[in-house]
């Protein structure tokens, strides 16, 4: 009976009317927050996938540039050439090399792998003489796939 006294008196339909505008406000607030909080969420993980493009775009870069200037001075040695410029080149692929390993695809990790150690085994040639194919295909697989990974594309 308490009740219906309540529901019946013009205080208690203000009380109820205003329960139900703090209720109503509170449920906007919640949902907007929850609004805040995915797109915060999703901002944040499209940054991270930017992040990790660009350290393995450095990576590549890196690595590519190392191992190709690693390719022509075994292919093509210099008597006069500098020991410090060779151990410098070795260092950059190895950096280049790590952050593949720690970024990358297994499969590109490999290919990659695979293309260090053709290099690392490259004989010197007195003249300009047919390239190696293999390093050669080696490398376009470790291009094709790090622009795959890249999102680049294939062309």
């Amino acid at each position: 009976m308490a009740r219906d006294e309540l529901l019946s008196s013009s205080s208690g339909s203000r009380y109820l009317v205003g329960m139900s505008n703090i209720l109503a406000g509170l449920m906007g607030a919640l949902i907007g927050l929850g609004g805040v909080v995915a797109g915060a969420w999703l901002q944040g993980r499209k940054e991270h996938q930017r992040w990790l493009r660009d350290q393995k775009l450095h990576a590549a870069i890196g690595y590519i540039g190392a191992t190709g200037d690693l390719y022509d001075y075994r292919r093509r040695p210099s008597p006069d050439a500098d020991p410090a410029l060779d151990r410098a080149t070795w260092v950059r692929a190895q950096d280049g090399r790590s952050a593949l390993y720690l970024l990358c695809d297994t499969s590109t990790v490999e290919v990659a792998e695979a293309l260090i150690t053709r290099v690392r085994h490259t004989q010197p040639k007195s003249d300009d003489g047919p390239r190696d194919d293999e390093t050669v295909a080696l490398l376009q697989d470790l291009v094709r796939r790090l622009r795959l990974e890249l999102g680049a594309g294939t062309g």
